[in-house]
């Protein structure tokens, strides 16, 4: 499909763009592990005739070399001379914090293409995030990267990884498009690209649902007993980055630049609001917490969604911040997570529409519809997320700033609007 439809792929959004992008500045950064390498030019045949060129110019380190070998092509990370002078080796660069299960049929692939092309390969590393390095000064590649061999796992992969190549092959050759048979192998959803396209070569797209509705006002009331007043209704924005951005962060870190707060301090009382966004791309713990210990007292509820995400920020913060660690441990100790009532598990509050899912975004429209996500110009973490640096950067225009840091301002505050509307029909439900 993307060979012979490119048209029907969606557009790139932001968040898309940001995830390239950090997977870019992942391999441009990995190459400092390997000093005086040499940069391959070209795709393809010209790519392979220049890594030929290098190879033969006495080159011992080559950044995207291509090996061509009949009908298959592949491109490589990084490819080293192996220390005895004969050989070389694949370092595979990956964004990942681990040697994931597919990675080894990659390399696989890799290794048959550079053999069969007559490059003899000795050894294949996976390069990937070392998520317990924490910046201290300028990043430092060794301590940020760790490399494991994973030859042996490589070489398992070989035999299978040869006898997909031809159906793999026979796929790109096809010149029909595919049929309402292809949908049988898209075993999830949300990952096929395609599926509107597909759905509508049937006719007609059905949404069934084996979940049914139900509701234990009981289990509930037991489980809103627990809110104390004033209750602080608490939803952060974050920032995360496979290189850490900022002293005392690491990879992969949610490092909260925004947070909106509402407050009721009483059963009668109006709420008032709170928020408080980073403007400046740099460190926005220190600011951030100096102003969210005035707006959050030291008694009463802290109402979240998805406590896990919540607190796993505080403990961070607190590590990065001792002076306000316990304040942070404070908060910790007073969350109430509304998440778990529309849990599927806790069968507590269940509805058809929410999908089986507990997410913020399927439960809000069906209990506080008016408050839907539809309408706001940002309207998800990951956009939002994409938006700091857009927002941060002198190169953007002041008058795009202002409207994008409005735009980000109004998407964290839904976020907390929805909890305070979902709590309310919760409350009259069970009176």
């Amino acid at each position: 499909m993307e060979k012979h439809r490119p048209e029907l792929l969606p557009e790139e959004t932001p968040d898309v763009r940001r995830v390239l992008e950090m997977g870019r500045e992942v391999d441009d950064f990995s190459r400092k592990l390997f000093p005086g390498g040499a940069t391959v030019s070209g795709f393809n045949r010209q790519g392979w005739e220049n890594t030929q060129r290098l190879m033969k110019g006495g080159e011992k380190i080559l950044f995207q070399p291509t090996a061509v070998a009949g009908n298959i092509a592949c491109r490589a990370d990084i490819l080293e001379k192996d220390k005895n002078g004969g050989s070389w080796i694949i370092n595979e660069v990956k964004s990942a914090t681990s040697v994931k299960k597919e990675y080894p049929y990659d390399i696989a692939f890799q290794r048959i293409c550079f053999e069969n092309a007559g490059v003899e390969i000795s050894g294949t590393n996976l390069i990937h995030i070392n998520n317990k390095y924490i910046r201290k000064g300028d990043v430092e590649p060794k301590k940020l990267f760790n490399s494991e061999n994973i030859t042996n796992e490589a070489l398992e992969k070989m035999e299978e990884v040869k006898k997909l190549i031809p159906g793999a092959l026979r796929v790109l050759e096809r010149r029909e498009e595919p049929d309402e048979k292809f949908l049988a192998q898209c075993q999830n959803p949300k990952t096929c690209e395609y599926m509107k396209y597909y759905l509508e070569s049937l006719g007609e797209a059905r949404e069934e649902t084996e979940f049914e509705s139900s509701e234990d006002k009981t289990g509930i009331a037991e489980k809103l007993s627990v809110l104390k007043y004033p209750l602080y209704f608490l939803d952060y924005e974050t920032y995360s980055a496979a290189i850490p951005p900022f002293d005392g962060t690491r990879p992969y870190q949610n490092i909260p630049f925004q947070y909106s707060l509402f407050i009721k301090k009483s059963p009668g009382a109006a709420v008032v609001y709170k928020e408080f966004l980073a403007r400046k791309f740099e460190n926005p713990v220190p600011e951030l917490l100096s102003q969210m210990k005035s707006d959050i007292g030291p008694d009463g509820s802290v109402i979240v969604w998805n406590m896990s995400f919540e607190k796993g920020c505080n403990d961070e913060m607190a590590r990065m911040e001792e002076d306000y660690a316990e304040f942070l441990r404070g908060v910790n100790g007073r969350i109430f997570d509304l998440m778990l009532i529309f849990k599927l598990k806790n069968q507590l509050y269940v509805r058809s529409e929410f999908q089986g899912s507990a997410s913020l975004k399927k439960v809000l429209p069906v209990m506080c519809p008016e408050l839907a996500y539809g309408s706001l110009a940002i309207q998800g973490g990951a956009e939002a997320m994409a938006s700091w640096p857009v927002l941060t950067d002198p190169k953007t225009p002041e008058s795009e700033k202002n409207k994008l840091a409005e735009d980000m301002l109004a998407y964290c505050k839904r976020d907390t609007e929805a909890m305070i509307c979902i709590l309310e029909k919760l409350n009259n439900m069970i009176k």
